[in-house]
């Protein structure tokens, strides 16, 4: 399902080379859990964020589902990313749109029909243990109850992966 064959990744500062990841590999069966430990500074976020495009690696391969990402081109990006669902270290939700409304965004993308998106809003909040939240704000929900809400967007469009940057901090 995911493979990673010597990843790097180096940032430039000025002159400076920082160097995030280099030579990474791995192997994740479909169906499989895996999780990726380390100290802070370890590269752990870069690693998804590569995995995820948000960044390009500097060389190696990333291929999820028989799909080179790595050479997937900008305009191929978008349709790359509908297949993996993202949880972020913070839950990056929408101020201006209810509970409802962040887990029913990545639909709303996609142009799915509204009554296939209504029921599916449902189910997901109901799934992360937010029924009857649906028409609470983020400021209105607490920090835990926010990264629900992120998880169950991260769900909305049935993800082949799920990758998840420290849902639970």
């Amino acid at each position: 399902m995911i493979t990673v064959t010597d990843l790097r990744k180096v940032y430039r500062q000025g002159k400076k080379e920082v160097v995030a990841l280099d030579g990474v590999s791995l192997s994740v069966p479909k169906g499989s859990i895996h999780g990726i430990i380390g100290h802070s500074g370890a590269g752990k976020s870069t690693l998804v964020r590569c995995l995820t495009l948000l960044d390009r690696p500097t060389s190696g391969s990333v291929n999820i589902d028989g799909t080179e990402l790595s050479s997937v081109r900008d305009s191929e990006i978008r349709a790359a990313r509908r297949r993996i669902g993202m949880v972020f270290q913070h839950a990056n939700l929408m101020d201006s749109r209810t509970a409802a409304g962040n887990v029913a965004h990545p639909l709303e993308l996609v142009k799915a029909p509204k009554d296939k998106t209504r029921a599916k809003v449902a189910e997901l909040l109901k799934l992360v243990g937010l029924e009857g939240f649906e028409n609470a704000y983020p400021s209105q929900l607490s920090g835990g109850q926010r990264q629900r809400v992120g998880i169950a967007r991260a769900l909305a469009s049935d993800p082949d992966v799920l990758l998840c940057d420290e849902p639970t901090s």
